[in-house]
């Protein structure tokens, strides 16, 4: 399901803060042919930052758009509840799974980490992958529990984001028994024998990506200063990363607005305080 390349799609706002249908349309249609999946709101699309409403109105849009492409539904809520509630949505509409953090916070355990899974496994009624971060969820997964959350039944793979190339590799080499991809536009080529990659460079150069992912390990090295190019051009190391790829669509007419959620909100706040909207 997530072997070769996933696009992390970023989430096409109006300026009334709706997602715009037509500007999900363009984009999935210009990405479609060259990814093996589809993933909705997660990180690049900021996905911590939607409302429910956004969420399942981005997650159906997608879906209808797909052509029989996978869509799978990121999910970044704080508790295991939420988690869960979003993933029984995501079911009901057809996703064909669910990508999610561990709860939030530096007080969750270990043990409370693989609880977290363990429960979306059993009750989710969709596969589950593993988005390993510490960025969102401010905490750490060790290696030893999420090879234990790798076992449970529903899980079907992990997308690798915790921007430590040894990690990645250290995870590979003990045979998790599920797919394992790189998240990381700039460790592409540091992270050994990936089983695929889950980008949001694949917003804007999908063809690219998909070459990359399946030239020759030589070759792929070959191409090192592309995709370093590619990572300037498009400012992929900024904390707001999903913005430029945002400009740089509208710039191409796949996207109709370059707003954000942050954007719309401090808009509403600006109106609020009786100033003027941007």
């Amino acid at each position: 399901m997530i072997r070769g390349v996933t696009a992390a799609l970023v989430t096409p706002l109006t300026p009334g803060g709706a997602v715009a249908e037509q500007d999900v349309a363009r984009l999935v249609g210009s990405v479609r042919e060259h990814v093996r999946a589809l993933l909705a709101n997660l990180s690049t699309g900021e996905g911590w930052a939607l409302t429910d409403s956004q969420w399942l109105a981005m997650l159906a849009a997608t879906l209808r758009h797909a052509d029989g492409v996978p869509v799978l539904a990121g999910i970044q809520r704080a508790t295991t509840r939420q988690v869960l509630d979003l993933a029984l949505e995501a079911r009901e509409l057809g996703a064909a799974a669910v990508v999610a953090t561990t709860p939030y916070g530096p007080q969750v355990s270990q043990q409370a980490a693989y609880r977290h899974f363990e429960i979306l496994s059993a009750e989710a009624g969709l596969p589950v992958i593993v988005y390993n971060e510490s960025a969102l969820s401010n905490n750490t997964t060790e290696l030893s529990t999420l090879l234990r959350i790798c076992r449970l039944p529903n899980v079907v793979g992990v997308k690798e984001s915790s921007d430590d190339p040894a990690a990645i590799r250290r995870l590979i080499e003990a045979a998790p028994g599920v797919p394992v991809c790189q998240g990381m536009e700039r460790l592409l080529l540091d992270s050994g024998p990936v089983d695929g990659y889950v980008v949001a460079l694949a917003n804007v150069e999908p063809a690219f990506c998909a070459r990359l992912f399946d030239a020759p390990p030589a070759a792929r090295q070959a191409m090192a200063a592309e995709l370093a190019a590619h990572c300037d051009r498009y400012e992929l190391d900024r904390d707001d990363w999903y913005r430029p790829l945002k400009t740089a669509l509208a710039g191409r007419g796949v996207l109709s607005t370059e707003y954000t959620v942050a954007d719309l909100t401090c808009a509403e706040l600006t109106a609020a305080d009786g100033g003027e909207a941007p």
